[in-house]
């Protein structure tokens, strides 16, 4: 606790904190507030004599726009490395946009012509390159549309690549942001700083990136490998209006008010390598950030700053969380809906001086940690319950209520939870132009292209958004990724139709089943699609029938399903037999099984089922479907949780599957002679009343971290199972399982 002693007299200053809105000692002024001219607070020696030149203020300089709004989809080239190939609908600064890369012109106009002319294209990908971009107001990012740059991480050095100057005035706002984002759209690549932020003259921001869940910006937001370098408030949504499904991935930055803010979220948001630290800002480039007093900002940050706020979420998962530098690391808010219900895994909290206070916490069960180190203590000022396992505090445990801070030594550190990985495909992109018609039969036209590339040595076929009709099955080859326009997670959201949209009339006959050909194979090695939501439009739940072949099957090791979406089908995704297989980020109502694993390794992760995937669907074409108002009589209580195994893990080694979540299943997963199965994070919400979370038989499974709501926790046939740190609402003896039969 290298600061422990230096801090003393603030912890004694800042114990009733609330929020991320606090008032500071005498000796400051209050947070939100400027200093006045050379006033400095706290400790420090003075800013290191490093040549720094402000850049110049853009405000008021633009450029003229020639941009003709017409996408032209093409590979790009990186100047760092990437987890994928990119692909880029649209980039401004080569088709006559006014976006300036030098940064000496206000780039938010540009910007914002070209992401509406992208959603009016059907979604898809404004990709900025490598530059410095200044704007001056709120740049919306709309549904189905990514902004992308090129993203150095900051621990790997600080060029940063796209780089983003926020020439906002100063505003003290917790409902609006510089960066606001619609249903599933995403902001991607992006480093932000202010340039007139100061330690001397400290200015308050609304957040950098901000969902308000209004209509359309209702569901399913992106913000993924993004750097703050010196914010005020980094990451927020509305605490008035409901959003859900919230995706926070590769998060870092310093700042000095509250690092993310987040409330009033349903079902299912996570948070994904999140790292709050001043170091960001003390090893910022002094090409874009002033030099700063690392003292100074230390001294400042342990009085005002919260790293991660939380108000009224239901299940949110998060998971490798790194906090230092800050007043509080963690903070439980009341709600304006509910109350905190989350799992947090591999929580890592440093230097602060209140490690986690939980002020808001949902009475009826509460929220639980594993694998964590917590700094700085736990207080728990409210009636609902935190379990910590394998979790060190170091610091202390407050308590409203004794024994509501439940506590167990196991050491999970065996149970590992791997990053993301598949094999990036060959840089070769070939952009398939399929006729966009429900009418017309796609079939015929992409399986040639398909085959073609991969007989070339593999790459990507790239089908630009819009809807498309499929009659016949489709076959992926070895190498080669099937890809649509979303860059990132998505999800049908009642109002907009954008994307790319596979409408599948094939194996929806009475004589289908799971052991059919599926409608999309992944015939060879590292085969892999993404970015397509795939929809039955004659399989509603109203139908008698109900039978389809599963939609996609993997036949090979290193397959992939990425940011997909699968609804209205019988059976979802089958991974058998499909050793180090991924599937991310998919959101399915299949009424009968979603996915189903196998093979060694394999990694299921950010997936969702809920009976609103079908409800919410308006695509073209659609017969008999489900109204609204009949969700729960016609498809939930009947199909769903009656006879849906929502996963599978069949005859499958070392499968892991994490920051998963079913509303309305009858069993979240069934294992089935499958050995080193581990689940983390797992919430399973209006399941069955009468069946198990988990249903085991053979094999050997793990649990840590596991929510539910109905039903029972585990049904133990045969084989060994640990269960650790489950919750449950209105049922407090959740304790942990180590048994075999």
């Amino acid at each position: 606790m290298k600061k422990a002693t230096a801090f003393a007299l603030a912890a004694l200053l800042i114990l009733g904190l609330a929020s991320c809105v606090r008032e500071t000692p005498p000796d400051g002024p209050q947070s939100g507030q400027t200093a006045g001219p050379g006033e400095t607070e706290g400790p420090g020696t003075d800013v290191p004599e490093i040549p720094f030149t402000p850049p110049a203020d853009p405000r008021g300089k633009t450029l003229q726009d020639t941009s003709d709004g017409v996408p032209a989809p093409q590979r790009v080239d990186t100047l760092y490395e990437t987890d994928d190939v990119v692909i880029a609908d649209f980039i401004p600064t080569e088709m006559g946009y006014a976006v300036d890369p030098t940064g000496l012109t206000d780039s938010t106009a540009g910007l914002q012509k070209a992401l509406y002319d992208c959603y009016n294209a059907g979604g898809g990908t404004v990709w900025l390159p490598a530059g410095h971009y200044a704007v001056s107001g709120t740049v919306y990012i709309p549904p189905f549309c990514t902004l992308q740059g090129d993203w150095q991480d900051p621990d790997t050095g600080n060029e940063y690549g796209t780089v983003i100057a926020v020439w906002m005035d100063p505003e003290e706002s917790e409902t609006s942001g510089t960066f606001l984002l619609g249903g599933s759209a995403g902001a991607v690549g992006l480093t932000v700083y202010y340039p007139e932020q100061s330690l001397d003259r400290i200015a308050p921001y609304p957040y950098t990136f901000y969902v308000d869940g209004e209509g359309q910006n209702l569901m399913l937001s992106t913000v993924k490998n993004v750097t703050i370098l010196n914010g005020y408030r980094g990451i927020g949504t509305s605490s008035v209006k409901q959003h859900e499904m919230l995706q926070l991935i590769n998060v870092k930055g310093t700042f000095l008010q509250c690092g993310v803010g987040i409330s009033n979220s349903a079902d299912v948001g996570t948070v994904t390598n999140l790292a709050i630290s001043n170091d960001y800002w003390k090893n910022a480039s002094t090409d874009y950030v002033a030099p700063v007093d690392g003292d100074k900002l230390d001294y400042y940050t342990a009085k005002n700053t919260t790293g991660l706020q939380i108000g009224d979420l239901e299940w949110t998962t998060f998971r490798n969380i790194s906090i230092r530098d800050c007043a509080i690391g963690i903070h439980t808010v009341p709600g304006v809906r509910i109350e905190y219900a989350g799992a947090m895994y591999r929580l890592d909290i440093r230097d602060c001086v209140r490690g986690f206070v939980a002020d808001g916490l949902d009475t009826r069960w509460g929220g639980v940690i594993a694998d964590g180190y917590i700094e700085g203590g736990i207080a728990n000022n409210t009636e609902g319950r935190l379990k910590l396992c394998g979790v060190e505090v170091v610091g202390g445990i407050t308590e409203k209520v004794e024994g509501h801070v439940i506590i167990d030594d196991t050491d999970l550190s065996a149970y590992d939870a791997p990053e993301e990985s598949f094999v990036k495909p060959v840089d070769k992109v070939v952009i398939a132009e399929l006729s966009k018609s429900i009418f017309a039969d796609a079939s015929e036209e992409l399986q040639p292209i398909l085959d073609k590339v991969g007989s070339e040595g593999g790459g990507v076929v790239y089908v630009p958004g819009g809807n498309y009709r499929f009659r016949g099955r489709l076959t992926v080859p070895a190498g080669v990724e099937l890809r649509g326009s979303s860059g990132v997670q998505q999800r049908d959201n009642g109002t907009v139709n954008n994307g790319t949209v596979f409408l599948c009339y094939y194996g929806d006959d009475p004589e289908n089943g799971p052991e059919d050909p599926a409608f999309i194979t992944l015939a060879g090695e590292n085969a892999g699609i993404s970015g397509i939501r795939v929809i039955y439009p004659e399989n509603s739940p109203n139908e008698e029938n109900l039978n389809t072949t599963y939609a996609i099957r993997g036949e090979a090791a290193g397959v992939y399903v990425r940011n997909c979406a699968v609804s209205a089908a019988q059976y979802g995704i089958d991974m058998r037999g499909c050793d180090r297989h991924l599937v991310s980020g998919v959101v399915t109502c299949c009424y009968e099984n979603s996915f189903r694993l196998g093979g060694e390794g394999g990694l299921l992760t950010r997936c969702l089922q809920n009976g609103t995937v079908i409800e919410r669907t308006k695509v073209p074409g659609l017969q008999n479907w489900l109204r609204s108002e009949d969700l729960f009589s016609v498809l939930m209580d009947p199909i769903l949780r009656d006879t849906c195994e929502y996963i599978i893990v069949d005859g499958a080694s070392n499968q892991v599957i994490r920051d998963v979540f079913a509303y309305a299943a009858q069993i979240f997963v069934t294992n089935l002679d499958s050995t080193g199965t581990v689940l983390v994070n797992i919430g399973a919400d209006n399941i069955g009343t009468v069946a198990p979370m988990v249903n085991m038989d053979g094999g050997s499974l793990t649990g840590v971290n596991l929510m539910r709501y109905n039903g029972y926790s585990y049904e133990l046939i045969n084989g060994e199972l640990k269960l650790y740190n489950r919750i449950a609402i209105n049922e407090v003896g959740e304790k942990s399982v180590e048994k075999s039969s």
